[in-house]
């Protein structure tokens, strides 16, 4: 049995996994925002290697968040991917990232635009 994660933004609203492609992510239910394990973003992406040039830097201007990793429990870090306007929360332990549930198709429109 997996441990259920509870949404990093939606305190106590456990996520529900959702298939994207051959991907199974994590969901909340209540904000829409998603969950990526390590690598699951990348793989998301329609164009994977534009992608992960594009956010080779790592986050653009960081700065401590104040959401928590569903995974480790570990506060998450905010910043910038692929632009500074595009914020999403990172946890460096464990390597994963929160997209609210506009930002995914943010983040496809400025891979694009590379």
């Amino acid at each position: 049995m997996t441990r259920e994660l509870d949404c990093p933004k939606c305190p106590f609203t456990p996520m529900e996994p959702v298939q994207l492609d051959d991907l199974e992510l994590d969901e909340c239910p209540k904000c829409g925002g998603r969950w990526y394990d390590l690598g699951e973003l990348a793989k998301s992406a329609k164009e994977p290697q534009k992608f992960e040039r594009a956010c080779n830097g790592g986050l653009l201007k960081p700065r401590p968040g104040t959401a928590i990793c569903p995974h480790c429990g570990d506060t998450m870090t905010n910043g910038g991917l692929v632009s500074e306007h595009l914020r999403v929360d990172y946890c460096q332990e464990c390597g994963g990232f929160w997209l609210d549930k506009s930002e995914i198709r943010i983040l496809e429109d400025l891979v694009q635009g590379e």
